[in-house]
């Protein structure tokens, strides 16, 4: 084998395989699950699985062709170069959005025709390389004032937000979007940095204590009151808003108690629950939910882990965390050996936009907090999650292969 050929070996192997094998199992677990979950109605089940199947796995290949493309082609410093730019035109497409009908109350998706995307998914990654390129590995003896430094991450991270969550009425991405970018925000290590990471912290607290609060039995008695109901109906223009907004209260007062409004705003939660209930060790079998035939609204995208749990039982539980963790381990692993902090934000960027969905779905269908809408990635049914997921993840790979090299080019001069 030429030196040339032992090089370019080398390199392919410098990335890590069982983060890339536990990646692509869940993809096309992910495809499977969904083709299973698309049945609601035993007249054309085969129809059905056929041609859900067919579009996912568009959706799979165009994601991997995306991961292995950012494993080989990706550079920080040439995205640096025009990031500015990139961000403007995110900025647009997240305004444009309200141009377009709502699915579910939310004006998150641009389509013409069949082809729809959400720029809110493409957002979440960019406010991870933000970050990396504006905050990481500077000296605070060069910069004399942290707003010159913070200036980008900090209009990324609140004037998008604010767009996702007001705007485009998309509390869940939103969310997720700010809580990505809120842990990338306190990974970079300068002296100047210290006020703005605190108030990124007292935020986070602010929100962990509001949360406990509304989901209190005080507050269900309140939201629940005859004197709130008839304040609301006496005030126009109160009234308006509360109509607006109310649903997303709602879901607090659903996730403390699923018995709350169980033929109303609670039922899917409930139905959820049920579903998760049959699941045992083993499950009913792959294709036997019975939530799925109109139980769940959404049973191939936000709903998907029940309809896992009800099939499969304890099993599907194990192959959605599993491969999730291993994929978790790596990137700390990796995120504590690399040497700069723009690598470690990107890793550990990476982690925070994997476990933030996790935790928001599966908390969400399982009562533990209130339900956002957001998806299981990379299992979830969704093109633009899809592709934006595998190519966090390829720059993720992109990194640990780069130190891999620089180590093993280490070893060889010793």
């Amino acid at each position: 084998m030429s030196q040339n050929v032992q090089k370019k070996v080398r390199k392919r192997m410098q990335t890590d395989v069982i983060m890339t094998l536990s990646i692509i199992f869940l993809v096309f677990f992910g495809t499977v699950m969904i083709a299973s979950a698309s049945i609601t109605s035993r007249s054309n089940a085969t129809q059905v699985v056929l041609s859900t199947s067919i579009r996912q796995l568009v959706y799979v290949f165009i994601g991997l062709f995306t991961y292995f493309w950012m494993i080989r082609m990706f550079s920080l410093e040439k995205c640096s170069k025009r990031i500015v730019l990139e961000l403007m035109g995110l900025g647009v497409l997240l305004l444009a959005t309200r141009l377009f009908g709502n699915v579910g109350g939310a004006y998150a998706w641009i389509g013409f025709g069949p082809i729809s995307f959400q720029p809110s998914e493409i957002a979440k990654v960019f406010v991870i390389l933000t970050v990396a390129v504006f905050m990481c590995d500077k000296r605070a003896t060069n910069v004399k004032k942290s707003s010159t430094l913070v200036f980008y991450p900090l209009f990324v991270l609140f004037v998008f937000g604010f767009i996702i969550i007001v705007i485009e009425s998309d509390f869940g991405s939103g969310f997720a979007f700010m809580g990505i970018g809120g842990i990338c925000f306190l990974i970079p290590n300068n002296k100047l940095y210290k006020k703005w990471q605190l108030l990124i912290v007292f935020f986070v607290v602010l929100i962990v204590v509001m949360t406990s609060l509304l989901m209190t039995d005080t507050f269900r008695e309140f939201l629940t009151s005859d004197s709130l109901a008839s304040f609301m109906s006496e005030n126009r223009f109160l009234g308006k808003i509360w109509n607006k907004v109310a649903y997303q209260f709602y879901r607090f007062l659903s996730a403390s108690n699923p018995l709350w409004d169980r033929f109303g705003y609670s039922q899917e939660l409930l139905n959820s629950l049920l579903g998760m209930s049959r699941g045992n060790i083993t499950g009913v079998g792959l294709g036997n939910s019975i939530q799925k035939f109109g139980y769940l609204a959404s049973a191939t995208a936000d709903y998907i882990f029940p309809v896992i749990v009800e099939e499969l039982g304890i099993i599907g539980i194990a192959c959605v965390f599993v491969p999730y963790f291993i994929i978790y381990g790596v990137l700390l692993k990796y995120a504590l050996r690399v040497k700069t902090e723009k690598e470690k934000v990107l890793l550990v960027g990476t982690f925070a936009y994997l476990f933030i969905h996790m935790f928001l779905n599966i908390g969400g269908v399982t009562a533990f907090i209130p339900l956002t809408g957001v998806p299981l990635l990379l299992i979830s049914r969704g093109g633009t999650s899809m592709v934006c997921t595998m190519a966090i993840l390829g720059i993720s790979q992109n990194v640990i292969r780069k130190y891999n090299a620089r180590m093993a080019d280490e070893n060889n001069k010793w």
